[in-house]
């Protein structure tokens, strides 16, 4: 091998090399971003539009119709979502993945301005159009909390705003909850009616006297002075002095019909933790920042700055990225390290202690290599590359093994160092680059995945591709020239040996190894055996497969066989509170109440359903609670259950549809659990405690949900109905929810159809209207300055800016009465009383109308319980009820959500296997310049399937659609490798003229060391993502727990044992494969010689 040799004879320069790869690899390590979430673009663009006191219907009419029918001609759209709500149009536009984000979110852009024209003319602000990012989700939330009051606590959250948003790397930072100030204008509607003047004067008073204006410039002597104008209010008092209007020379004035409070906004929403009164602070950061740097400077300034704060104010973190992503990169240290030691010591008893560390180097050496590879690409260190990087630490020392140990090989048979660094490298360069390629062949495909789970998973292809390709550079350039210097036998002789011929260099490495020892002696005389029994031992083979198979099934249950993503424990959960719409916010904040002192509360027994308890008691439910860890350590938290931390609820009363893109309720309880590791029982457990405890909590809809967990898929159980008329397809709704309650195992089963919201229907008499020159658009303005408020001016103190709003007294906005008391006033000037010109009614009207593809939707969502059946199985049992549901004319129904990701993640994955099988039979067939023995060593990866059904048996692990058949893809490539050099090596001895069998024991036993060893150090490499347990090296002690074991155990399950029962194969079964198609072929060759001499009959010519 050319590159090899030259790397050997320049080996002083490939240790610079070495060195130089170390210095950088160890700088780009330090300097790599860390995130949680790979940076994925999600092709959506969302358009929100907000149209205070309008009812749904009439949203949908006016704003998302005109918007949904201009965006018709946009190309790429995969799909369109949109909620109309009370007060709120939100419009969520998939594109197809690989859609430039920029591009098509200019022309969503462009076709929203060419609807306005369309939309109602007095919108507060014009319909906003923005992306989302899922690098730009919040990396830490805190909540405030302590005896101050939420103005105090506000004044905080705003300090810490500033200060954090002046961090290198942070976006932005969200402060939620708390008092907002504002100047209030309330106005009495019987002055109004007194003095005949409409609430929209207001506005125009206020709007023009609060503003400082410049009169020009004037030249006195030989100075130029500017004329300013001051009129920006000073005080919200001067408010009170302005002159509304002026009746027969008498000013009226605003303190003559209305009072100024200088106060807050209108609560619309209440936030708690544990119990007290909180807000938040969320935090985001910009793409490609460091996650771990910026969660640092957050809480140095965060301790800088709390001995300021009024004592008893507490900050808690409710969500942090960092602290995930810290134990995810100390899990890879751990494992380099521990796989670094791992193969040193079992190196060591084969090729001796110099030999390991050679090998043993190829971790640390390919690892840097890719950590600056994966700078250079701009590649963040997130779970995804870390867990590839953990996969790949398993098959680093393949290559080298397989160098080293024949250059060992070589110097037992007496070649200097050099002479067998240079004949052992080139004699099995080939066979490695061929194993490496169809490894790389296994992975590549993946990084075509399509969706958003293609994003999510194209960083394990795209790092497995770096990782393996620096390992090869590793064993050809680096490991050569390093053995070359130090590489010594475990017994040398002292005894100096003169350098070999090149004839004699050759008949040493062509000589096997002697069969000699138990093992060896072992393994020759069991295949001995295997070879005089070839046909049995195949079919054996085989039986096994389908066996495996079988108790794989057995095991895990008929019913679980299959899961979309590993279920594993959450970190959080949230109990989601939808309640009637319609309702104030004291309603909502004292549902919310009860449901927290549902789950609070001590079950003495079996609890099925809340307790009867007054909300009196509330705050004594949040008396701390002493609770131990798994470790004995004591901890305080409220409530009487195991796991729980912290508990953080709010109450929000939307005048909108909220965030359609939102997986949970935006009222809702979270409860924090306790680290992994600190828990005495899995908080799936806690999980269905709290389910059982919150269930049927009067006055809403309560469902539980356990935090999600890498991309969003949906619901496991989520079924769309589609169709014109919106109380039918509520009907509808209602029958399948019926069905779905048959099914077991099926939880928290609920709709998004809303019946009816209360509403006064003020009916304008069109023709009445318009003799006074008004209109519909000018009365509902007037009706909503006067209900809901008009933002009229701005208020300025100091830094700060305060909204002045002129708005009923609250007491008025709670009777009807006032509405008949209401002047409105007409082009002319005259003022018209409202009840003149409309009649008023109560009537109720629809919910949320959400519209899917330009067509009304209602959806039914429903929850699994994974810990006794899997999603998908839950899902087929669904589709199988519904077969025979009966549908009106017009109607459909559609499973979506996660069964969407699932269909086309396992559309994509089963063609990907085919076509990687295609790809390693090129390959092989290219490195062999046969198709019979790649056919042997396919099949060898087959039979490997048995060894993944042994593993998920064991650990009665359900067959993960993303994570085991990610598992099967890393198996199929990493099985090939030794067969590869086994067969390489078996054709090299039958072309040197040994016969058939004893050229197939002879590379089998030449072989063991190496394909063990590749075996025994992938398998140690991968054992801790089973079982959890590995060495920490930062505490220098024993860690019993990981946090991404439960991702990742059900694929390292399926590498582990395959890689087993392939090893046996490799030694056995293949070699026995290889020895029957050999002799068919030599016997057939024979049968047709032999006819070929008994039939055919040469045609004599005579000459003409």
């Amino acid at each position: 091998m050319i590159i090899s040799s030259t790397a050997i004879r320049n080996r002083i320069s490939v240790m610079v090399l070495g060195i130089i790869i170390l210095v950088v690899g160890i700088y780009c390590y330090m300097v790599l971003p860390r995130e949680s979430a790979p940076d994925i673009t999600i092709p959506n663009v969302f358009i929100s539009t907000s149209y205070k006191g309008v009812s749904s219907s009439d949203i949908e009419t006016s704003i998302t119709i005109p918007i949904e029918k201009k965006l018709k001609g946009l190309d790429r759209v995969k799909k369109i979502h949109s909620v109309s709500a009370e007060g709120d149009s939100q419009i969520n536009i998939e594109f197809i993945p690989g859609t430039d984000i920029d591009e098509v979110l200019q022309k969503v852009k462009d076709k929203v301005d060419e609807a306005k024209k369309d939309l109602p003319g007095d919108l507060e602000d014009d319909p906003s159009v923005f992306e989302v990012n899922f690098s730009e989700l919040p990396i830490v939330v805190y909540a405030l909390s302590g005896d101050c009051g939420l103005t105090c606590l506000k004044e905080i959250a705003d300090d810490l705003e500033e200060d954090i948003e002046s961090i290198q790397g942070v976006l932005e930072v969200d402060v939620t909850g708390g008092l907002e100030r504002e100047i209030k204008i309330e106005v009495e509607p019987d002055k109004l009616a007194y003095y005949q003047i409409p609430v929209t004067r207001f506005q125009t008073v206020v709007n023009s006297e609060n503003q400082n204006t410049s009169g020009g410039a004037i030249t006195l002597g030989d100075g130029r002075y500017q004329l300013r104008v001051p009129g920006e209010f000073s005080t919200p008092d001067e408010i009170y002095g302005l002159v509304v209007n002026v009746v027969d020379g008498n000013p009226i004035y605003l303190k003559d019909l209305a009072k100024v409070k200088d106060g807050f906004k209108d609560e619309t929403s209440r936030s708690r933790l544990d119990g007290s009164e909180s807000v938040n602070i969320s935090v985001k950061k910009r793409v490609g920042e460091n996650i771990i740097a910026i969660a640092d400077q957050i809480e140095e300034l965060i301790q800088q700055k709390k001995p300021t704060w009024p004592k008893g104010t507490r900050i808690t973190k409710l969500m942090d990225q960092a602290k995930d992503i810290r134990l995810m990169v100390a899990d890879l240290e751990n494992n380099i390290l521990s796989g670094l030691v791992l193969v040193i010591v079992v190196l060591f008893f084969a090729l001796g202690f110099r030999n390991a560390v050679l090998v043993g180097l190829a971790i640390p050496f390919s690892m840097l290599l890719s950590f600056a590879i994966l700078y250079a690409l701009d590649i963040t260190l997130n779970m995804v590359v870390l867990f590839s990087l953990t996969l790949a630490l398993g098959m680093l020392v393949d290559n080298a093994i397989v160098i080293i140990e024949n250059i060992y090989r070589y110097m037992e048979q007496g070649v200097s160092r050099i002479q067998a660094a240079m004949q052992a490298t080139a004699e099995v360069a080939q066979p490695v680059i061929g194993s490496t390629l169809t490894t790389l062949a296994a992975f590549f495909p993946l990084i075509f995945w399509p969706g958003i789970m293609g994003e999510f998973m194209k960083y394990l292809p795209i790092t497995l591709v770096i990782t393996l390709s620096s390992s090869l550079f590793v064993a050809l350039v680096i490991n050569p020239a390093l053995t070359a210097i130090f590489a010594k036998l475990k017994h040398q002789s002292k005894d100096a040996h003169a350098p070999l011929s090149a004839d004699e260099v050759k008949k040493a490495g062509e000589k096997p190894v002697e069969i000699k020892g138990f093992l060896l002696r072992s393994y020759a005389s069991l295949l001995t055996k295997a070879l005089k029994h070839r046909v049995v031992v195949v079919m054996l083979s085989f039986a096994s497969l389908i066996l495996l198979f079988q108790f794989w099934l057995l095991a895990v249950g008929l019913e679980k066989p299959v899961e979309f993503f590993p279920d594993i424990e959450p970190h959080s959960l949230y109990v989601n509170i939808v309640p009637p719409q319609g309702v104030n916010l004291e309603y909502v904040d004292r549902i919310v109440k009860k449901t927290e002192m549902a789950l609070l509360e001590k079950a003495e027994k079996e609890i099925d359903g809340p307790p009867m308890i007054p909300i009196d008691h509330y705050e004594s439910f949040y008396m701390p609670r002493s609770h131990r860890k798994a470790s004995g350590e004591e901890f305080l938290a409220p409530g009487h259950m195991d796991n729980i931390e912290h508990i953080y609820a709010k109450a929000i009363v939307l005048s909108g549809g909220g965030d359609v893109f939102s997986p949970n309720s935006p009222t809702h309880i979270g409860v924090q659990f306790i680290d992994l590791e600190d828990r005495r029982r899995s908080s799936k457990l806690t999980v269905e405690e709290i389910r059982n405890r919150v269930k049927g909590t009067p006055g809403a809809t309560i469902t539980v949900a356990k935090a999600e967990e890498g991309p969003p898929t949906g619901a496991p159980i989520n079924i769309e109905i589609s169709g014109d008329n919106f109380r039918v397809l509520g009907d509808m709704a209602k029958k399948i929810r019926g069905v779905l309650e048959k099914i077991p195992f099926i939880e928290d089963i609920q709709d998004d159809y809303v019946s009816l919201i209360p509403s006064i229907r003020v009916r304008v008499d069109r023709q009445k209207a318009a003799l006074f020159g008004l209109s519909t658009e000018i009365i509902g303005f007037a009706l909503k300055t006067a209900y809901n408020g008009l933002n009229i001016s701005t208020y300025r103190e100091g830094d700060e800016d305060y909204d002045i709003s002129v708005i009923l007294r609250k007491a008025d906005r709670s009777v009807l009465d006032v509405l008949y008391k209401l002047m409105l006033p007409a082009p002319s000037g005259q003022l018209v009383p409202l009840t003149s010109i409309v009649s008023i009614d109560y009537s109720g009207s629809i919910g949320n109308i959400v519209r899917i593809n330009h067509n009304r939707v209602v959806t039914v969502k429903a929850d699994v319980d994974e810990t006794k059946i899997p999603g998908p199985v839950a899902r087929a049992q669904a589709e199988t009820m519904l077969k025979g549901f009966t549908l009106p004319a017009g109607y459909r129904i559609q499973f979506t959500g996660e069964f969407e990701f699932q269909k086309e993640s396992e559309a994509f994955l089963s063609k990907t296997f085919v076509v990687v099988v295609f790809l390693i039979f090129l390959i092989l067939v290219s490195l062999f310049n046969s198709v019979a023995q790649p056919l042997i060593i396919l099949t060898s990866v087959i039979l490997s399937l048995g060894g993944a059904f042994l593993g998920l048996a064991l650990f009665k692990s359900p067959f993960g659609i993303i994570m085991t058949g990610v598992g099967v893809f890393s198996l199929a490539g990493v099985v090939v490798n030794n067969a590869i050099v086994l067969i390489d090596y078996t054709n090299k001895l039958i072309k040197r003229g040994m016969d058939l069998n004893h050229a197939v024991i002879s590379a089998g036993a030449t072989r063991l060391r190496p394909v063990l060893l590749t075996a025994i150090t992938t398998i140690l490499g991968l054992l801790p993502m089973v079982t959890g347990i590995s060495f920490d090296f930062h505490k220098m002690s024993m860690s019993y727990v990981s946090e991404s074991t439960q991702w990742w155990q059900s694929m390292a399950l399926v590498v582990i044992f395959g890689l087993m029962i392939a090893t046996i194969l490799t030694l056995i079964v293949v070699p026995t494969l290889y020895s029957l198609l050999i002799s068919t072929k030599t016997r057939g060759a024979s049968f047709i010689e032999k006819a070929t001499q008994l039939y055919w009959k040469p045609v004599r010519r005579y000459p003409v």
